[in-house]
């Protein structure tokens, strides 16, 4: 799945660095190690004597130690050197750093920072994802992958580069301050849909009942396939149940309301002051088909997060209609650099 993160002009702040994570690195490292004895294995052994016929000993033994001193070079060097990134930011640059030398510079004043996260999978299981920052002046746009940072590493980094507009100067007062419904209901199945899963259900059920009411009224029938066949209902409602509370449970935490003012964010009954915040994150309202979630970072530590319900395009009705409004209105009336987008 592909995610933007939509990009904004960003201004002056303190020198900060972000760089490649060590545990990306050390990830990278350990698959090189597997990774090239097995090469060195199966491509003389394969590549060579099986395809060519090649069956020379000697030869066979040249290419495993070539393979294994090459590749095992170059993973050291991709690892240590060319693998590697830096961003160095400051009030009126950004600088890409990748080994001693700097790469590129860009004028903060002169450039627009975006990003794009590829979540990947395999057969339906999340396996990673690869983020990719843009910068983009009047002359050229350059793409940089965020090579082995990690989602909080990244967030603050984009955080700084393209943070979320400061309060604007000349506001009125219904801009200052709005009160978001929600609608936690819209975030189960409706309509159509709903009518399918019951209709299914239904049947399935039925069937159930149907071979069961067979195999009790028929003397020569197996005991043990009655048994399987309560077994298959009872498994199937066991289900059905943590199915129906996990989604009971999912939207009783969104709440039915959101107020933002120029000092507050209140959230269903609970008033939270921005002074005593660190940071609120948010997922970006480009991100669709998942669950959006405000996460709220006090100074003291405390993470709190609430549920807001999946993208427009997940369910016929949003949860949150106003949802890119209220993302556009809290980071204009919030403090500067408290609000920053989750980019998971």
């Amino acid at each position: 799945m592909t995610r933007m993160h939509s990009s904004s002009r960003v201004a002056a702040n303190a020198a900060t660095v972000y760089s490649s994570g060590i545990a990306g690195r050390l990830a990278a490292l350990i698959g090189g190690v597997i990774a090239v004895p097995l090469a060195a294995v199966a491509i003389p052994l394969i590549g060579l004597r099986e395809m060519f016929n090649i069956r020379n000993s000697q030869v066979l033994i040249a290419v495993c130690v070539g393979i294994l001193v090459i590749g095992g070079l170059w993973v050291l060097v991709h690892v240590f050197v060319t693998g590697p990134i830096r961003f160095e930011t400051d009030a009126q640059s950004v600088r890409l750093r990748r080994g001693l030398r700097i790469t590129n510079e860009w004028q903060r004043a002169s450039t627009d920072f975006g990003s794009l996260v590829t979540r990947q999978s395999t057969n339906g299981i999340p396996s990673g994802s690869v983020r990719t920052i843009y910068a983009t002046t009047a002359h050229e746009r350059v793409a940089v992958p965020a090579r082995w940072f990690g989602t909080a590493r990244f967030n603050d980094l984009m955080a700084d580069l393209a943070p979320l507009a400061a309060e604007a100067p000349s506001m009125t007062l219904g801009e200052r301050s709005h009160t978001f419904e929600l609608d936690p209901s819209a975030s189960r199945l409706q309509g159509t849909r709903r009518s399918i899963v019951i209709v299914v259900l239904a049947g399935f059920l039925i069937s159930l009942g149907v071979v069961a009411f067979f195999l009790v009224t028929d003397p020569f029938a197996d005991p043990v396939a009655l048994v399987f066949v309560a077994a298959v209902g009872i498994l199937v409602a066991l289900v059905v149940l943590i199915v129906v509370a996990a989604s009971r449970r999912r939207t009783a935490r969104i709440p039915r309301s959101i107020s933002v003012t120029t000092s507050t964010l209140q959230v269903g009954d609970q008033v939270l002051y921005y002074t005593q915040l660190a940071s609120i994150e948010l997922t970006p309202p480009s991100y669709s088909g998942r669950a959006r979630r405000l996460t709220v970072v006090e100074k003291s530590g405390t993470r709190t997060s609430y549920l807001l319900g999946p993208g427009a395009s997940a369910v016929g009705v949003p949860v949150f209609e106003d949802y890119a409004e209220f993302v556009e209105m809290l980071g204009r009336v919030a403090p500067a650099g408290v609000v920053r987008f989750d980019l998971r």
